[in-house]
């Protein structure tokens, strides 16, 4: 009987010779193509669990445009003439105003292919279509839609944008499509509706996070002087004046808002007038209807006292 000597290493020169060697490898490849597959599934479970993928498209609702801090007044009267007769300085400038404000939603060359527009409901204006325009085409309804914007669609408006800004913005789209012409006719309804020629009014801009945290600390403030409130009416004597001020109130949180963001200083006929109107909403019993003159003097005092 002849035994066959053990073999040192392997010879993969032999093992293509005959094939069915190989078979014992298979066994530990599937095994790792199935840890492979488990620890795939393990770190994706709740992508699979819940059949969704991530969203590639940019949520427009979640896109934040800051508004600059800018002082209101007066801005310089347009000049018509250019608005009618652009130059390439005036054309060129609108192009650089429409890559800040414009291209995010209707892209490079105004097709309505911005990043932006991607997630909206409405596709935003594709400025080459002469159809299908909310406002129409015009030079004088172009303006009024940067103006007020068209809101239903997702378009917002830029009056905070100067009158000749806007003009240069609309003289650069002007050149990316055939335009019905700019007449005298357009440009003195424009002048008559927004007294272009002698310069536009504009109101006072603040950023939307300076204003949250203004908001936020008018709150606290408030919410300061309440509690100084509540404790003076906590803390004070009985006397017959807050035995009336106590059984008229429910909610002492409204009288206080009530009391504060109205004229009562100077006109005590005016508020009174106003908690009758309501008082449930003034924070005040329904029975306090029935006070007379002289008890809402004291309610009055007693309230001007507290807030002293």
């Amino acid at each position: 009987m002849i035994t066959k000597k053990p073999e040192d290493e392997i010879k993969f020169r032999e093992l293509l010779k005959n094939p069915a060697r190989l078979f014992g490898w298979i066994f530990p490849l599937f095994l790792m193509l199935i840890l492979a597959a488990g620890i795939f599934f393990v770190k994706n479970l709740d992508t699979i669990s819940f059949n969704g993928q991530p969203v590639g498209l940019v949520d427009s609702t979640q896109l934040k445009k800051e508004v600059e801090l800018k002082k209101g007044g007066v801005s310089a009267a347009v000049d018509l003439n250019l608005v009618k007769n652009p130059t390439p300085a005036f054309i060129s400038k609108g192009k650089e105003l429409f890559t800040a404000n414009c291209k995010s939603c209707h892209g490079d060359n105004g097709m309505g292919d911005g990043p932006a527009g991607a997630a909206l409901v409405k596709k935003p204006r594709n400025f080459h279509a002469a159809d299908g325009w909310t406002n129409g085409r015009n030079i004088d309804q172009m303006f009024k839609t940067l103006k007020e914007g068209i809101i239903k669609n997702g378009m917002a408006a830029y009056e905070y944008i100067p009158a000749a800004d806007r003009f240069a913005i609309i003289s650069f789209i002007r050149t990316l499509a055939q335009f019905p012409p700019v007449t005298d006719d357009q440009l003195k309804s424009l002048d008559a509706a927004y007294n272009l020629s002698a310069g536009t009014v504009l109101p006072n801009n603040i950023p939307v996070v300076l204003a949250k945290q203004k908001l936020v600390q008018e709150s606290v403030t408030s919410n300061d002087q309440f509690l100084r409130f509540e404790n003076k009416i906590n803390t004070s004597a009985e006397t017959p004046e807050s035995l009336l001020f106590r059984k008229s109130v429910f909610d002492l949180k409204k009288v206080f808002t009530s009391f504060v963001n109205s004229n009562a200083a100077g006109g005590a006929d005016k508020y009174i007038a106003d908690v009758l109107s309501n008082p449930l909403n003034s924070g005040f019993k329904p029975a306090v209807a029935r006070c007379s003159k002289e008890e809402w003097k004291k309610i009055i005092d007693y309230i001007k006292t507290a807030l002293m």
